[in-house]
């Protein structure tokens, strides 16, 4: 049972829910933050109460049913004076039986700190792949094309069946300059303007492509909101970052009989980073990057243990990976002024979110 007397000098916002999702408890500072008192609240279902909406609700019921604890980072909490940017914990409490009896509902504002740090890693990566990026470049590519070009001048001089191995040479030196070509990303300079881009234009692109040739074996989903507003980015790179994807879940999904990817796009206002600005006295500005597009997969998932370096270069969960894919997206993502996720909440196989900001002019 809930101790009622230590819950309500918490300061962090609580409310408990019975089966049926009516409010059994709620605690001074969820009165305060959902602006309700527990006179409203109580015996009142969830769904009833401002800002908490029907995906919220079939969480808690997930949690009532299993008995495992969810949490949401950076959830907006969409209340009818405003909007607030908080951490949601959702949490089984259990009866002197061992089963669920109800669901606590913890809310902490946030102010963003973590996911700020997170990007900025990403960054930082990139930025030392850019620097990785230029100096093989530099040193293998100029002699390649030596190596090529005496392999061609070598097959008019020697005999036929020795002509077999300067072709080998040229196909290799051809696929090393390939391998180069997917590095090269990484040293890419910054965009010098951004265009007005249409992403589900983007995705059914991305998806013709997938269809037509890695991704035959996938069935696509595709869950869309049609009253997105244009993006701000780059189309081409767009299609690079969201190719890199999924690819990405394509291979994952291998020998899967009802392999699936989803693509969803939606409009979440919640979601902020920084980002450099000439116009700023701190040479900072924070950014808004309110469409969401997410891929996701009915895979295996990413192992634990690199989650945490997966968009860096050379890490894969993949035997033969060369741990590039992932890491090109993040470096698009920063280019753009965008930001790329692993929803690590997602257990029914991997999920990707990537968010990108409106086109202002529209």
């Amino acid at each position: 049972m809930i101790e009622i007397s230590y819950l309500n000098i918490i300061p962090s916002a609580l409310i408990a829910l019975d089966h049926s999702l009516s409010i059994r408890f709620i605690n001074p500072a969820a009165e305060m933050l959902i602006g309700i008192s527990s006179q409203q609240a109580l015996d009142r279902s969830l769904q009833m109460v401002p800002g908490f909406d029907a995906e919220l609700c079939a969480l808690c019921e997930r949690v009532l049913s299993t008995g495992q604890s969810i949490s949401l980072f950076e959830h907006t909490l969409r209340l009818p004076m405003n909007h607030r940017e908080v951490t949601m914990h959702l949490t089984p409490i259990m009866s002197a039986g061992s089963a669920v009896s109800q669901v606590l509902i913890t809310i902490e504002k946030t102010d963003g700190c973590e996911r700020v740090v997170s990007q900025e890693l990403k960054q930082e990566a990139s930025r030392a792949a850019g620097v990785m990026a230029a100096m093989l470049a530099h040193e293998v590519k100029n002699p390649l094309a030596g190596i090529r070009g005496a392999a061609q001048l070598l097959k008019e001089e020697v005999s036929p069946e020795l002509q077999s191995l300067t072709e080998l040479i040229c196909n290799e030196t051809d696929r090393i300059r390939d391998l180069l070509a997917q590095v090269e990303i990484f040293d890419a300079s910054a965009l010098d303007h951004k265009q007005s881009v249409n992403i589900h234009e983007v995705l059914q692109y991305v998806l013709s492509i997938a269809k037509s040739g890695f991704a035959q074996h996938v069935q696509f989903k595709e869950r869309y909101d049609p009253s997105l507003p244009p993006v701000i980015g780059h189309r081409d790179l767009l299609v690079q970052l969201l190719l890199n994807l999924v690819k990405n879940s394509a291979e994952a999904l291998s020998g899967i009989s009802d392999a699936t990817i989803t693509f969803t796009t939606s409009y979440r206002s919640g979601y902020h980073i920084r980002a450099k600005s000439p116009d700023t006295a701190a040479n900072e500005e924070r950014v808004s990057l309110p469409i969401m597009v997410t891929v996701e997969d009915n895979g295996a998932g990413i192992p634990a243990e690199i989650r945490a370096r997966l968009f860096e270069p050379y890490v894969s969960s993949k035997e033969d990976g060369r741990g590039l894919g992932l890491a090109v997206v993040a470096k698009i993502a920063s280019d753009l002024g965008a930001a790329v996720e692993l929803d690590h909440e997602y257990t029914s196989g991997t999920r990707f979110a990537l968010w990108l900001p409106v086109d202002s002019g529209r």
